[in-house]
């Protein structure tokens, strides 16, 4: 059977050859971001780095009754090997059907929960939730999922804004005698002023490399509210029968734009299952990013963990501070 992902890649490579006849129809973007940075880390060594480095292209085509749009982007980082990934990576390559009656999405790519959920409060632009990140979010949710077949419906009005509802199924593994590794359901609301979104997330128990005696299960909700250049954002998440123990992370933070400068803040507050000790583990965010044109950024970063629990012993990386620059063309 073909993955999802091949067929992702087909149909862009598809859509891709049209002829000169429908390319009034067609439309295509490519793009391209890096960022570099010198990084002051706890426990190494001092370090420059091509932190990332990416490129993609994103195309629309579009006939009276339904829209087909691609997206495709590789990614380059120093720290794809701590992650035990290549130094390149395809981590975007998905196709998205589009009509009347909702948006049918299949490849990989970003992952709708995380999207969704987590975005709003992963707001810094060195320690954050990218597989380019030297230092680990501590909430559970990946940024990118890997075969993914998910269908959104068509959004409705409530109020001033617009709702909708959102469900997957996604299926990294093709070997573990499961076609539902991870099957996820969430609703999104979206207004001027006011988002907010809640997200069920159900891993398979067959999913680990030892099956487990449960699934595990995810639940998580996340809102923000803009007030002129004052976004206010939260989010909790809350794990049950996690396979490594955690349980519950709560985040807020707080991003404030000034002429050409952002300032942001985000503190994380995590829990573990534990009957004996009061387990926990924070981090906290601060970031300036000086905006010098609409292509070229500057930013200065500083990242704090409080102590890793024992009991677990996760490694969650190390206190930071980061000077770099960011680029888009």
């Amino acid at each position: 059977m073909m993955k999802i992902k091949h067929l992702a890649i087909a149909c862009i490579a598809a859509f891709g050859g049209m002829t000169a006849a429908q390319a009034s129809d067609f439309s295509n973007t490519f793009y391209g971001e890096g960022q570099g940075q010198v990084v002051w880390q706890s426990g190494k060594d001092f370090q420059t780095e091509a932190q990332l480095a990416k490129a993609g292209a994103s195309g629309m085509y579009a006939t009276d009754s339904i829209k087909v749009k691609y997206e495709i982007e590789a990614q380059y980082s120093d720290n794809f090997s701590d992650k035990g990934l290549n130094d390149l990576e395809v981590n975007i390559a998905r196709a998205l059907l589009i009509t009347d009656y909702g948006v049918l999405v299949v490849g990989n790519g970003y992952s709708g929960v995380y999207g969704d959920i987590y975005k709003r409060v992963d707001v810094h632009q060195s320690n954050n939730n990218e597989l380019a990140s030297r230092n680990k979010m501590l909430w559970e949710q990946a940024a990118y999922s890997t075969n993914i077949l998910a269908y959104a419906t068509p959004s409705i009005n409530i109020g001033s804004g617009k709702a909708k509802f959102v469900a997957s199924i996604v299926t990294p593994k093709d070997d573990n005698g499961t076609n539902d590794d991870i099957v996820t359901a969430r609703v999104v609301y979206n207004s001027s002023t006011l988002n907010t979104s809640a997200a069920y997330v159900r891993v398979n128990k067959a999913y680990p490399a030892v099956e487990k005696e449960n699934h595990y299960e995810r639940y998580s909700l996340g809102a923000d509210y803009k007030m002129g250049n004052l976004t206010l954002a939260g989010m909790i998440e809350i794990n049950e029968n996690a396979f490594n123990k955690s349980e519950d992370t709560y985040v807020g933070a707080v991003k404030y734009g000034y002429e050409q400068f952002d300032f942001a803040v985000s503190y994380q507050h995590k829990t573990y299952e534990d009957e004996y000790n009061d387990d926990t583990q924070s981090l906290i965010i601060g970031s300036v990013n000086y905006h010098h044109t609409e292509s070229l950024s500057f930013y200065v970063e500083g990242a704090v963990y409080g102590d890793e629990p024992a009991t677990f012993g996760d490694d969650y990386s190390e206190d930071s501070l980061s000077i770099g620059l960011r680029f888009r063309i």
